[in-house]
């Protein structure tokens, strides 16, 4: 039997973010012991000297390719972040096993249109779309659930392995938020 995956995509370009993978990293092998965690901060690639494109680009397409669950964080303008979700959006849409979790816990995501205000930063819509996607957004437990933090990931996962699915959506996904309430200030509830 094959061991499962979780893989852990963001970015780590200064001290903060590489010290977030780290944690992050850890927290899923806490929680999550039965599974290997491939978390790109730890890759041998990124301890010492330099890796080349080539092989940011190997590791990293077969550890997406690899996992059945990808954690990736969306908030940063990390074009390679956003290619794993592009290519990791393709690979679910052909496994309907394969779990998405995007992150966005930019506070003001979840403003969104609220009084007729536009969002106030940017992610760009081909990346918003694919949220919406028929093929991953259907049932009472999505393929694709967006999520607030790391945490409401790792929870969100434990919830579908250990079968505690009942109101997935509203207690994980967030990617509904203005369909369900007006009552968020400053990405905040009332």
């Amino acid at each position: 039997m094959k061991n499962k995956i979780i893989y852990n995509a963001g970015s780590m370009f200064n001290e903060a973010q590489w010290d977030a993978r780290k944690r992050e990293g850890e927290e899923l092998r806490k929680m999550f012991p039965d599974y290997t965690i491939k978390n790109p901060v730890d890759f041998d690639t990124n301890q010492g000297t330099a890796p080349t494109n080539e092989e940011i680009f190997a590791l990293d397409y077969k550890g997406i390719k690899e996992s059945d669950i990808v954690i990736l964080e969306m908030d940063g303008w990390d074009s390679g972040t956003h290619m794993e979700f592009g290519l990791v959006v393709e690979m679910a849409k052909n496994d309907p096993s394969k779990l998405v979790f995007p992150i966005i816990s930019d506070f003001r995501y979840k403003q969104g249109v609220i009084h007729g205000e536009i969002v106030g930063f940017g992610l760009n819509e081909m990346i918003t779309g694919a949220f919406y996607d028929k093929d991953l957004n259907k049932g009472d437990v999505p393929q694709l659930t967006v999520v607030d933090s790391h945490k409401s990931a790792r929870e969100a996962i434990k919830a579908i392995l250990t079968g505690d699915t009942k109101n997935y959506r509203e207690r994980f996904d967030i990617k509904d938020l203005y369909k369900q309430t007006n009552d968020v200030y400053h990405g905040f509830n009332k």
